[in-house]
Formats: C-alpha cells, structure tokens, sequence
C-alpha cells in the first residue's frame, strides 16, 4: 500500500478523478472512497446508496453523501449494472471513515465492457500523481 502524506493509496486498485476507488473482482467491480476523499470530507453522516439491478452509465451518479461540512457524489467509474449496494452505509455510514478500503465500499457492478476500467481510470503512477495534484489543492 502506498502512503501520500497522510493518505492511504492501495496500489492494487484504480481510481477516478472524483475520489473513488476501483477493485477489479473476476467480472465485477467494487468501488469505495478514496481515503483522501473521506478525510477532506469529515466524517460522513448520510449516504443514499444505489439500488441493485439499476443499470447505470459512466458519470451518472452512483451514490450521494454528506457530512456537516460537505455533500457531493461519486458517480460511476464505468457503465453497468449495480449487482449489490452496501446497505448498511444507509442506516451506519461510519465505515465510509474508518474502514474506506474495506467494510466502506459503497457497490459491486457488473461493468457493461470491462476494458473501460483501464482504460478510463487511473493507475499506478498516474493515480499517485493525480492524488499529489489534488492534496496541493486541497491542504489539510
């Protein structure tokens, strides 16, 4: 695992320029928050997830969320079908700060072509130089 100052970066993972995190699961995909992004945040009182079965585009939201200081979305990272959404964010959103790369993760899609996700989004040295952009925008 990568660290960028004080954020975590797994470096197994893809990312998107609006702060999520992309696991590849056989046919599917998982996505999260970045670690970067829930700390910019705080902490995080309300997610409204995605329903499972939606078929969704790329850049359509997949799920919105809001703390006392901010509230925005992570859209999806590809198209595809939502084939299971983390229910209990909806009721207990704390792991979306305490655990952003583990029982955090928002939903699992079965991604419509899945050459999208290296294709479309960040990895390796191009997501670490993304992540350095953005914390000098964003100083703690």
């Amino acid at each position: 695992m990568a660290k960028v100052a004080n954020y975590d970066m797994p470096d197994d993972l893809y990312y998107t320029t609006d702060h999520a995190w992309v696991k590849i699961e056989g046919q599917q995909i998982r996505v999260g928050v970045t670690d970067f992004m829930q700390q910019l945040a705080g902490n995080i009182t309300f997610v409204r997830v995605p329903r499972a079965g939606k078929d969704l585009e790329a850049g359509k939201t997949l799920c919105s969320m809001q703390s006392g200081k901010w509230a925005g979305k992570i859209t999806m990272p590809v198209s595809g079908k939502v084939v299971e959404a983390n229910k209990d964010l909806a009721s207990v959103p704390k792991p979306l700060n305490e655990d952003p790369y583990g029982k955090g993760w928002i939903a699992v899609i079965e991604p419509s072509n899945m050459a999208e996700v290296q294709t479309n989004l960040l990895f390796g040295d191009k997501a670490l130089a993304f992540l350095q952009e953005e914390i000098a925008k964003h100083p703690q």
